[in-house]
């Protein structure tokens, strides 16, 4: 077989990354907007990451192994984007499986495919460090993303009886498994059951974590574009569900001192309540932003793959798990200032009702002495 694995790592850096001051620290280059092949509306807007092109000659264990090409994207939000292309040629259909362990030497030492990724994302994290905002926007370990896409450029007479003879071997790929497992009936049909096709020739196929794309005209970069924009959704939205974890965890923290420590009370809790509702909408932006990054509308070829893909990874889910955290966490604070302005009352109606008697009791004083 000929083709070429595509290899994906996104991770998320911070709140954002300044792009132009990049521009002054490295040579990097705005992204080129895609050509769209596949009946892809002119109006569908992507973003405008910079791009650096990483290209290194590979000595490989395996002689089938020709070429290593590596695109790094800066993306404004504050992802890294890393896209490794491992091409090979007259390589075993059944051993695929093994190239995401094969070791590799460049000139910057030996690596498999993850430590690889690992030692460019690092390398670029240390050069642009200081045009990252907020880089503890977590609170801890940034988050990623990785996908795995097989793609094969050999021709097929019928791409969809292929993939039937060898529905086994294709399932246990795109699961990550071992060939050898005898996965059951079930399983394989739950794995292979959504292809698409544009083609006669062409046929793709979408899991968790890897798909497999057969066309030997080489031309799905707009599937490699989609996929990527899906996971850099799925990674954007963890990364504001693990930031909202981390919210929800300080409001208990908050509640507990209010109730049970009340000194500075007022003054605390008003600045925490200032920077919730600061944080709010600069989560809510961050999520409109997320939700639109590819407006797919119609019934076009490629969005058909990026609402399978939503759907694979439930951006949906996560989307309306946020936005419903996003109001509990508001609601916890609301709640509470409101029980702080009932008792903030409370105490001023006591406060006047004790002045009301003690001018009572001085009047009647007056009156009889």
């Amino acid at each position: 077989m000929n083709g070429e694995v595509v290899f994906f790592r996104l991770t998320d850096v911070g709140r954002s990354i300044d792009l132009k001051k990049i521009n002054r620290i490295i040579p990097a280059i705005q992204d080129k907007k895609i050509i769209k092949t596949k009946d892809t509306p002119s109006y569908v807007d992507f973003p405008d990451p910079l791009l650096l092109e990483v290209t290194q000659e590979i000595s490989s264990e395996l002689k089938n192994v020709e070429d290593l090409n590596l695109h790094i994207k800066l993306y404004s939000d504050g992802v890294i984007s890393l896209i490794a292309r491992l091409v090979f040629r007259d390589f075993s259909f059944k051993e695929l499986h093994t190239l995401r362990r094969i070791k590799f030497k460049t000139s910057d030492g030996e690596f498999q495919i993850n430590n690889f990724l690992k030692y460019h994302h690092n390398k670029i994290f240390n050069q642009i460090r200081e045009c990252i905002g907020e880089e503890g926007f977590i609170f801890g370990e940034s988050e990623h993303e990785k996908y795995t896409l097989y793609c094969l450029t050999d021709e097929f007479e019928d791409p969809k009886k292929f993939i039937e003879n060898e529905r086994g071997y294709i399932s246990a790929l795109l699961m990550g498994e071992n060939p050898e497992l005898n996965l059951s009936k079930d399983q394989i049909n739950k794995t292979l059951r959504n292809p698409f096709s544009f083609l006669k020739n062409d046929l793709i196929i979408f899991d968790f974590e890897r798909g497999l794309i057969i066309d030997p005209n080489y031309d799905y970069e707009d599937i490699l574009l989609v996929v990527e924009i899906a996971n850099f959704q799925l990674l954007e939205l963890r990364t504001l569900d693990k930031l909202l974890d981390r919210r929800l965890t300080i409001a208990e923290e908050d509640i507990r001192k209010i109730y049970f420590r009340s000194r500075s009370l007022f003054r605390r809790f008003k600045r925490r309540v200032g920077r919730i509702i600061r944080l709010r909408y600069d989560l809510l932006f961050l999520l409109e932003n997320i939700e639109n990054v590819s407006k797919l509308i119609g019934d076009y070829f490629l969005a058909e793959i990026y609402t399978h893909l939503a759907e694979l990874f439930q951006l949906k889910e996560w989307s309306n798990s946020i936005r419903h955290r996003l109001e509990t966490l508001e609601d916890i604070y609301n709640v509470t200032q409101t029980n702080i302005n009932e008792k903030f009352l409370l105490y001023v109606e006591i406060l006047l009702s004790f002045i009301f008697i003690m001018e009572f009791i001085l009047l009647l004083i007056d009156f009889f002495f």
